[in-house]
């Protein structure tokens, strides 16, 4: 692990939390990390590949660890004002571990987060962890804010059972058969729930161990199952660095792979037939393994449980405003409507799009566009333009179908069985 705290006052405090580029279709819209970076280094991850370009590029690569203000952070959570604070005083649940792990070294080195975790446990306030970390639970100072505290819930990510894989591609990771026994701990801690996180499903990698691992999980205690593919970022030099070491591993050149058998040409992500017959292995033996399944890829999404795709269950407060939720509705009712999302997305229209904190809001063409215009006028224009490619037809690749408008001239969709 690298890294020191800085002590730089230009650059002391990292900015969260933030809003996710994934807004349209995820219930968790608000995510946190406490640190701008992340101790484990995985080869695959997708915030390295976001970090390390344009003008945040220098800091990330920096030898420096930016955490955040905590008395500010304290405030917002508080519900003091801020664009967060709708969103906050509905206590919508939001995830830990957006871009950083909230339980990596740097968390058993600076400790910053658990300052954070008391005050939130004083408020009751809901939070999805998402970790790889498994020293925390041999320390009681974190353990005891979990026990029987039924508002957190822990996804653990494994990529696969495989400890040779592991060991490669994610270095200084807990090994999986480590991490399966944290599932097994947060489980006897009876807080929210343990979900295994299968992500990113790497093909070569993460099969064909991905059914042994699933199976265990739930023999362990894990309740939900949440699996997405792996995308290629081509643009990302960090990333085609790597990529060498991951085609030796899975066995075949990864590259090649995914411009074969993927469209888009910046962001590759596998079409639907290459990823169908592991959705269906992992959805089978999560249901043999009495668990949940949820898939986040926007591929097979509609196999999802409910509309949280990160695992949770209907009976958390979790945002209802976005199109997985619409997709699902369209699913069992065969049509849904704007209305049937908008009443959960009053939160949105505290904030302006280009204004969103953290939010991407990429060309200056875009943000000319969008200028005025509030986060919840963005999502109504992404439901209204079938031709958008945040629009839920093209997110979906057509499952979801316009049929028509209703009386306020908004896009009705209906639900098409045959794409699935």
């Amino acid at each position: 692990m690298q890294g020191k705290l800085s002590k730089d006052k230009k650059r002391q405090y990292y900015q969260s939390p933030r809003w996710s580029k994934e807004i349209t279709d995820c219930s968790m819209p608000m995510t946190f990390d406490q640190y701008n970076k992340c101790a484990f280094g995985c080869l695959y991850c997708f915030s390295a590949f976001q970090r390390a370009v344009g003008v945040a590029s220098k800091n990330y690569k920096s030898a420096d660890v930016n955490a955040v203000n905590m008395e500010k952070c304290k405030k917002i959570f508080s519900g003091e004002s801020s664009q967060f604070q709708p969103y906050i005083i509905a206590k919508k649940v939001f995830q830990w571990g957006g871009l950083s792990d909230p339980f990596c070294p740097y968390e058993q080195r600076y400790g910053v987060g658990l300052e954070l975790l008391r005050h939130l446990r004083e408020l009751e306030y809901p939070i999805c962890f998402s970790t790889k970390g498994t020293w925390w639970l041999d320390d009681p100072r974190y353990t005891e804010l979990f026990k029987d505290n039924k508002k957190w819930n822990v996804k653990v990510s494994i990529i696969t059972a495989d400890e040779r894989k592991a060991h490669v591609i994610e270095p200084g990771v807990p090994t999986p058969a480590e991490r399966l026994r944290a599932i097994e701990r947060i489980a006897r801690l009876n807080c929210g729930g343990a979900t295994l996180r299968l992500r990113p499903f790497i093909i070569g990698i993460s099969n064909p161990t991905h059914i042994e691992l699933i199976t265990t999980a739930g023999s362990l205690g894990a309740t939900a199952l949440s699996t997405e593919f792996f995308c290629l970022e081509v643009r990302s030099t960090i990333l085609r660095k790597r990529l060498k070491v991951m085609s030796d591993v899975a066995g075949f050149d990864i590259f090649e792979f995914y411009r074969k058998f993927s469209s888009g040409v910046g962001y590759l992500r596998l079409n639907r037939n290459v990823k169908r017959e592991y959705v269906m292995e992992m959805e089978e033996a999560a249901h043999s393994a009495g668990m949940r399944f949820y898939v986040s890829d926007a591929h097979f999404k509609e196999r999802c449980a409910n509309g949280s795709c990160c695992g949770l269950d209907t009976s958390w407060n979790y945002s209802r405003g976005q199109f997985c939720e619409a997709l699902l509705i369209c699913k069992n009712r065969g049509s849904v409507r704007w209305a049937d999302i908008a009443p959960d997305l009053e939160y949105a229209k505290a904030f302006e799009w280009t204004k969103a904190e953290g939010y991407n809001t990429n060309s200056a063409e875009s943000r000319a566009k969008f200028d005025g215009q509030s986060m919840y006028d963005f999502l109504r224009w992404c439901w209204n333009n079938p031709k958008s490619g945040e629009s839920p037809y093209k997110m979906f690749e057509g499952i979801m179908k316009p049929k028509g408008q209703d009386e306020e001239g908004n896009l009705i969709y209906e639900y098409d069985a045959t794409r699935g």
